[in-house]
């Protein structure tokens, strides 16, 4: 009988865990679409296509075999998310995560990200927001989270140009 309460106990914190992780994730993935990161990433993705047709321009590889390459994108995107949530753990709590939505969500938040569009009310606004715990604790770990983005960008952009290469080798086309 304690066996199967323990196993009924360790079932149900698993899921709870397993749930807190999963809204964590997808709070991280609102933050990152909200401050421009995934936008930012589509255009690397974009930049890479376009060289790589230009890298196989001679050997004349077909638009269906170029779409078929660029369907690997959302799987890519996805990929990329994972990580970067990985490297939000690290870093912040799901609070400071819903702290940060609630502030890329707002006017000030969005006029942050636009030039020359902050007003005086948005300052006010973003200068409270960075004497705040979460505040602090983004510009304290600035310089981490810069070092771990670059890692996750160099690894990731480099996973995703040999996945393209290996595919266009598979159809056959190489340099």
């Amino acid at each position: 009988m304690k066996n199967k309460i323990a196993l009924f106990l360790f079932l149900v914190f698993s899921l709870a865990a397993f749930a807190q992780g999963d809204a964590y994730g997808e709070a991280v993935k609102k933050c990152i679409k909200s401050n421009g990161t995934m936008a930012y990433y589509e255009d690397v993705m974009e930049q890479m296509y376009d060289m790589l047709e230009v890298q196989f321009r001679d050997v004349n590889v077909p638009d269906t075999v170029w779409r078929e390459v660029k369907k690997g994108k959302k799987e890519a995107m996805d990929e990329l998310a994972e990580m970067i949530v990985s490297a939000y753990r690290a870093h912040f709590t799901h609070e400071d995560v819903k702290n940060m939505n609630v502030l890329y969500a707002s006017k000030a938040g969005k006029n942050m990200f636009e030039k020359d569009a902050l007003t005086a009310g948005d300052k006010k606004v973003l200068s409270a927001f960075y004497k705040s715990e979460t505040g602090n604790k983004i510009v304290s770990s600035q310089d981490s989270m810069n070092e771990a983005m670059g890692k996750i960008s160099e690894m990731w952009s480099s996973e995703v140009y040999r996945g393209a290469i290996a595919l266009l080798s598979q159809k056959g086309y190489d340099l």
